[in-house]
């Protein structure tokens, strides 16, 4: 089965439109995505900006924080038309991963808003859809959930790329797929979480808050 990690980058819907807000307070403006076969080999990329239907102007703030301007989703596809393309790139027999459950939700309300829940292939994905940021902290024991950036500090990965870029955080989460399918290397790292808990002379910073972790059963 074929693995699909996925990112989403998304914008506010000005609050002008409160109607549409009950449905989904935002919009999709980029969709990132990478495809790993049975090994864990990436064999695939998918990288699109969208078009979004009630923003017209990108604040500088989600600019500033994604990269994307203004110009970049000007003359980009619509949802419509971007998310079909998707769903055939996935092709079949996967299941798809996002680091939390706002890409999912994000989907599902903007399907929703936009009349698109009936579009083919939409109810397969949701339906194979897992969260890995859940699954790669409970696999640490943690309590609390940690955002990306740390998890991947924490793995002493190297950031594929720029942080909120759709398909670099698509692409690091699948690495520290990989890496927690690694038995000496996530053995490696629950160790240094154990360690970390243990320790009084903490030197890592802020990465994340002890109370956070709990040790594994004996």
């Amino acid at each position: 089965m074929k693995k699909i990690f996925i990112d989403l980058e998304m914008h506010p819907i000005p609050r002008s439109f409160t109607d549409e807000r009950e449905i989904c307070t935002q919009e999709v403006i980029e969709i990132g995505a990478v495809k790993l076969n049975e090994e864990n080999e990436e064999i695939g990329s998918f990288c699109e900006f969208v078009k979004p239907a009630f923003v017209t102007k990108i604040y500088n703030k989600f600019q500033k924080l994604t990269g994307i301007t203004t110009a970049d989703i000007i003359d980009a596809a619509p949802i419509s038309d971007v998310l079909p393309r998707f769903i055939e790139w996935c092709g079949e027999d996967y299941e798809i991963f996002s680091w939390s459950d706002s890409d999912i939700w994000q989907f599902l309300n903007e399907t929703r808003l936009k009349q698109l829940e009936d579009l083919a292939g939409l109810s397969y994905m949701f339906n194979h859809w897992r969260d890995f940021q859940y699954e790669f902290c409970e696999l640490l024991h943690l309590q609390k959930v940690m955002n990306l950036g740390k998890a991947v500090s924490l793995a002493g990965l190297d950031f594929s790329g720029r942080e909120h870029d759709g398909l670099a955080d698509a692409r690091t989460t699948s690495h520290l797929y990989i890496e927690s399918r690694d038995s000496k290397s996530f053995d490696r790292l629950r160790k240094l979480v154990i360690d970390v808990f243990s320790s009084h002379t903490f030197t890592m910073g802020d990465m994340f808050d002890f109370g956070s972790i709990s040790l594994p059963p004996e």
